[in-house]
């Protein structure tokens, strides 16, 4: 027996049912008693377990990976999820007093812009890191993370003179 924690046998994937009842209750009871105690604790116990629930799934995926993936799988893996992380970070810093200053003048067209690439943005964060951490989770815990051609850095061509 390994202390290595292994795949699913079964291969089924375990939907997450406490994320989906506490962000149903979260709805209900911000709808019912909006700005209670109650919508406040409903609305923290859905943040905090889906943080301990993604903070878990992280944990497993690592110590799955750990004997087996190399330096630079790891770097690889990092970039990758370093990528969402730092897409909500833009919108966080856009949604500031500073940013807004840079986002021009309302009714304008760079305005505009600026809206489309801060949703696209956030929906690369929001789903990004998900997919990520999911990505690392499952799979066969030997093979080297390889997503190399989004990844690979460029190195630049000889100018043939």
């Amino acid at each position: 027996m390994t202390s290595v924690p292994t795949d699913n046998q079964d291969g089924v994937t375990r939907p997450a049912w406490g994320f989906v009842v506490l962000g149903l209750a979260n709805i209900v009871v911000g709808e019912w008693k909006p700005g209670s105690i109650a919508a406040a604790l409903a609305n923290y116990a859905f943040m905090g377990f889906g943080m301990f629930w993604l903070g878990l799934r992280v944990r497993t995926g690592y110590r799955r990976r750990r004997p087996y993936w190399t330096r630079e799988s790891w770097v690889r893996y990092l970039r990758l999820a370093a990528m969402p992380v730092a897409a909500v970070a833009v919108v966080l810093f856009m949604s500031t007093d500073s940013g807004m200053r840079l986002m021009g003048s309302p009714q304008s067209t760079t305005r505009g812009v600026w809206i489309v690439i801060l949703m696209a943005l956030l929906i690369l964060g929001g789903v990004g890191l998900p997919i990520a951490v999911d990505w690392m989770e499952r799979g066969a815990a030997s093979e080297q993370f390889t997503r190399t051609r989004w990844f690979q850095r460029r190195r630049p061509s000889a100018v043939a003179s």
